[in-house]
C-alpha cells in the first residue's frame, strides 16, 4: 500500500473520533491528555535513547507531569495551572539531576522531559481556553484549518515545490507549498464560517479575521514544523514515533498545531472575539 493511501485510510479513521471529542468541554480535555500522553511518551523516549545507565522510570515522571496538566489546568483554570506548570518544571529538573545515573545524559532527559511538559502539554492545553472564551468553533476550527494547510502544503509541494524554505532542518518544504496551504486554509476557513454558522447559529471569526488567522496558520504552522524537525535532529532521530501509519509520529502529526494553537488564542484575545 502507498504513503499517500496509508495516510489517507489513518485520517479517515481518526478525524471523526477526534471531531466528537469537540462535543464537550470534558471530552475535549480528555482528547487534549490523550494527546499529550501519546507525543510526551515520544519526545521522551528519543530523548532518553542514548542514555546507557539511567533511570529510565523518570519517562514515566515526565509522562504523568505532562498528562496531569492540561486535566489540572482545563479543571481548575489558568492562574492554578501556570502554578502547577512552573511547580512541575522545577519538580522535574531537579529530580533528574539528582536521579538520572549516567550524566553525560542528564540535560538530554531534563531538556526532554521539560519540552514535554512546556511545548507539548502547555501549547496544547491553549485549545481549552479557546472552547470555554471563544466557543467550541474556533477551537474545532483550529485544528481543521492547521489539518488543511497540511494537507495542501504536502500535495502543493510535491507537485509544485522548487524553493526550499530549510534544506538544513525540513527539506521538503517548499514556498509553493506553503502558498497553496495558505490560499487552501482562507477559502476553507471562510467555508467552515458560513456552514457552521448557518447549522448552529453560532459565532465564528469574520471573514478579515480569516485573512489574518490563514496566515498566522501557514507561518507559525511551517515554523513549528521546523522547530520538530530541529529537535530530531538533535536528538539523532528521523521519527518521533509510529503511532499513527502513514504519518509518523504523534508528535510528526502535531507539530505545527503546538505553535498554532497558542497563536491563535493570543489572536482572538487581541482582536477581543
Amino acid at each position: 500500500m502507498s504513503e499517500t493511501k496509508t495516510r489517507t485510510i489513518t485520517a479517515l479513521i481518526v478525524a471523526p473520533f477526534v471531531v466528537l471529542c469537540f462535543v464537550s468541554y470534558e471530552s475535549l480535555i480528555g482528547l487534549v491528555a490523550a494527546v499529550v500522553l501519546l507525543a510526551s511518551y515520544e519526545l521522551l523516549n528519543i530523548s532518553f535513547s542514548k542514555i546507557q545507565n539511567g533511570s529510565r522510570y523518570y519517562i514515566l515522571i515526565g509522562v504523568a507531569s505532562s498528562v496531569a496538566f492540561p486535566v489540572f489546568y482545563g479543571l481548575s483554570g489558568a492562574r492554578e495551572g501556570l502554578s502547577f506548570l512552573i511547580a512541575i518544571f522545577l519538580v522535574n529538573s531537579i529530580v533528574g539531576i539528582i536521579t538520572i545515573a549516567d550524566k553525560s545524559g542528564v540535560w538530554n532527559a531534563v531538556l526532554g522531559t521539560n519540552l514535554s511538559i512546556l511545548y507539548i502539554a502547555g501549547c496544547l492545553s491553549f485549545f481549552l481556553p479557546i472552547y470555554l472564551n471563544h466557543g467550541p468553533g474556533n477551537a474545532l476550527l483550529t485544528l481543521s484549518a492547521v489539518w488543511i494547510f497540511d494537507i495542501f502544503a504536502y500535495f502543493t509541494g510535491k507537485r509544485y515545490g522548487k524553493h526550499k524554505i530549510s534544506k538544513t532542518f525540513s527539506p521538503l518544504k517548499s514556498l509553493e507549498g506553503v502558498i497553496g496551504g495558505l490560499i487552501a486554509t482562507f477559502l476553507y476557513t471562510v467555508l467552515f464560517k458560513l456552514v457552521f454558522e448557518f447549522l448552529f447559529d453560532i459565532d465564528v471569526m469574520s471573514v478579515s479575521m480569516a485573512a489574518i488567522f490563514s496566515v498566522l496558520v501557514a507561518v507559525m504552522g511551517t515554523f513549528g514544523d521546523i522547530f520538530e524537525s530541529a529537535l530530531k535532529r538533535f536528538f539523532k532521530v528521523k521519527h518521533s514515533g509510529s503511532a499513527l501509519p502513514g504519518h509518523g509520529g504523534m508528535l510528526d502529526r502535531i507539530d505545527g498545531l503546538l505553535f498554532v494553537t497558542p497563536t491563535t488564542y493570543f489572536l482572538l484575545q487581541f482582536l477581543k472575539f
